[in-house]
């Protein structure tokens, strides 16, 4: 018998739907156990998020600072495939998976393992997963898989939506006209598609073309701009802010709220100003750099590690 975990952080509830979802094909046969682990923060990230607490996580999940954690029971802890499912909090894991990947428990049981990741995100997600990945490498485990499950919706509607979302809980249509934001429901139940190719992958003992086929069923789709855009943001907006904030010390503390209010009025300002600009450029220069945009897509769609190949080619030198 085939014994999968199934690790995840659902603050909304989404995820949970989606891994359920993916996990049906398994829960179908007698030929595989599944064991679900929610993993859960001492002090949760209450769902609708309140304005200033959505603000305030900023730092700690950019700069991959950890929460404390309940304890999980995963029983002997052996299992013969770990699928790893988790949202983006600020273009980083949201801070209680990023928390369990720095746990000892992580180490004991994804050394040696095969790996799947799983994301229910908005739109941006590639850097996240480039530190996930990482993280994968340096705890033993060997990543085979990505699956992602976006909000479909353009990006200057979707920041409307997602916000509605994100402050009120409600999944209807926001003012009655705009589409319903986050995942659909349709591509909820869709992620038992790619349940289904996990499956017949394990059957057949052979992982090797499974992210191959998995991006032929459309399990991933990149979008040159937002990689772009998000890796750019990231590495030279997002970490000095990170940093600005936490010199006034941890979550909640007094001595940070004026800065956290100060983030709260550039975060939608950058969105709606900046990323349109960046955005003309882009398509100005893209036809310049087919061939780098080629490769972008090429790569993240795939497993690969490229900090794993550059630190291979530093040893061997």
């Amino acid at each position: 018998m085939t014994k999968i975990l199934i690790l995840y952080y659902s603050q909304s509830g989404q995820l949970s739907q989606i891994v359920k979802n993916f996990a049906k094909p398994f829960e179908n046969s007698d030929n595989f156990s599944i064991h679900y682990a929610n993993i859960l923060p001492v002090k949760d990230y209450k769902f609708p998020w309140k304005g200033y607490n959505f603000f305030d996580a900023f730092p700690e999940s950019v700069e991959h600072i950890p929460c404390e954690l309940e304890p999980l029971d995963l029983g002997d802890e052996n299992f013969d495939l770990i699928v790893f499912a988790y949202s983006v909090w600020y273009m980083s894991p949201s801070i209680p998976s990023n928390s369990f990947l720095l746990s000892d428990q992580a180490k004991r049981i994804f050394k040696g393992k095969p790996v799947i990741t799983l994301l229910g995100v908005r739109n941006m997600w590639v850097v996240a997963q480039e530190y996930v990945k990482q993280k994968i490498d340096e705890l033993g485990g060997k990543l085979i898989g990505n699956i992602v499950l976006r909000d479909r919706a353009e990006n200057l509607t979707g920041i409307i939506t997602i916000s509605y979302f994100l402050f009120t809980g409600k999944k209807d249509r926001f003012l009655g006209f705009f589409p319903k934001p986050a995942i659909s429901d349709e591509d909820i139940k869709g992620a038992e598609k790619y349940g289904e190719i996990v499956k017949k992958h394990i059957e057949h003992n052979n992982f090797d073309d499974l992210q191959h086929n998995l991006v032929k069923a459309k399990a991933v789709k990149i979008n040159p701009y937002l990689a772009t855009t998000e890796n750019m943001a990231y590495n030279r907006v997002f970490t000095k802010w990170s940093k600005f904030m936490l010199k006034k010390g941890g979550p909640g503390n007094p001595a940070r709220k004026t800065r956290v209010r100060i983030f709260a009025c550039y975060f939608p300002f950058a969105i709606l100003v900046i990323a349109p600009i960046e955005y003309i450029f882009f398509i100005i220069f893209a036809p310049f750099r087919l061939g780098k945009i080629k490769e972008q897509i090429r790569y993240y769609s795939s497993t690969e590690n490229k900090a794993n190949k550059q630190n291979l080619t530093q040893n061997a030198e």
